[in-house]
């Protein structure tokens, strides 16, 4: 387990995120990539190392953690404190919000938003962990023996509060746990949730991907990556994450050409529709 969250997030990048993206062709050699909160920047890097001409930006909202990320990135990226909603720049070909959406609390705008900020056919990837799946209440990142009971974020939030405690842990200070498990509880985002937000936004899947046990649980517990089938109701109910790659509508009738592009058995759209 690594106890540095830059380490962390530079590592799960360089295993996961980085080769998908590549298998997908959502980013090229010369890309301009914005990374939504970013954090320390750890991904940024990641995607530098792999394609050093490429042009990459981070947003966050924590000054401190962008001051520290800057520091240590050096110029292979540029990291910036400002509020995703309010800032202006790009546009972009590539916009990443991993593990971000379940914490705003206005998910449709925030993909909205993103959308806004793509170049025409650009691509766009979130992550997120379902609010009605085991941990969608993100209760794995607090402490004693009620963090390790899946589904108890379904539980009157009262009792919910009574019953979870908030320490520090290896990645995240106290306060800053308090505040995802607050923002959590306050946007339930679901699946059904998000499929309906991203198809309001003009945008199209070309990978979704429901796991059992996510990817980034093989840093943080030595856990392997276990997919799920995506079926109705068991990526809602079974899945700690979900990713999904999705691409700007580049004509009117909302087709987007997505390379090697793998949705699964749930999605709706025909083939034929997709390209």
């Amino acid at each position: 387990m690594l106890s540095d969250y830059f380490r962390y997030e530079a590592e799960i990048s360089r295993i996961h995120l980085v080769p998908l993206l590549l298998r997908h062709g959502a980013v090229s050699r010369t890309a301009r990539v914005l990374d939504v909160g970013c954090g320390y920047g750890g991904t940024l890097l990641a995607l530098k190392e792999s394609l050093p001409d490429l042009r990459a930006e981070g947003l966050d909202v924590d000054a401190a953690m962008v001051a520290q990320g800057q520091e240590r990135l050096g110029e292979a990226a540029t990291l910036i404190h400002a509020d995703f909603f309010s800032w202006s720049g790009g546009p972009f070909d590539l916009v990443l919000l991993r593990d971000v959406l379940e914490h705003i609390r206005r998910p449709e705008e925030a993909l909205v938003r993103a959308a806004t900020l793509l170049t025409p056919g650009g691509f766009l990837f979130v992550s997120f962990a379902p609010f009605f799946g085991p941990f969608g209440g993100h209760q794995h990142n607090t402490s004693g023996p009620c963090s390790y009971l899946p589904w108890i974020q379904i539980l009157p939030e009262a009792w919910l509060r009574r019953i979870l405690r908030v320490s520090s842990n290896a990645y995240k200070q106290k306060h800053e746990l308090e505040e995802d498990l607050e923002s959590v509880l306050r946007t339930r985002l679901t699946l059904r949730g998000f499929r309906r937000a991203a198809d309001a936004a003009g945008l199209r899947l070309c990978h979704q991907a429901a796991y059992l046990s996510r990817p980034d649980y093989r840093i943080k517990f030595g856990l392997p990556s276990i997919r799920l089938p995506l079926l109705p109701g068991i990526a809602e109910l079974l899945a700690t994450g979900v990713e999904a790659l999705m691409r700007k509508s580049t004509t009117l009738s909302g087709k987007a050409h997505c390379a090697g592009a793998d949705v699964g058995p749930a999605q709706t759209q025909t083939r034929s529709q997709r390209r």
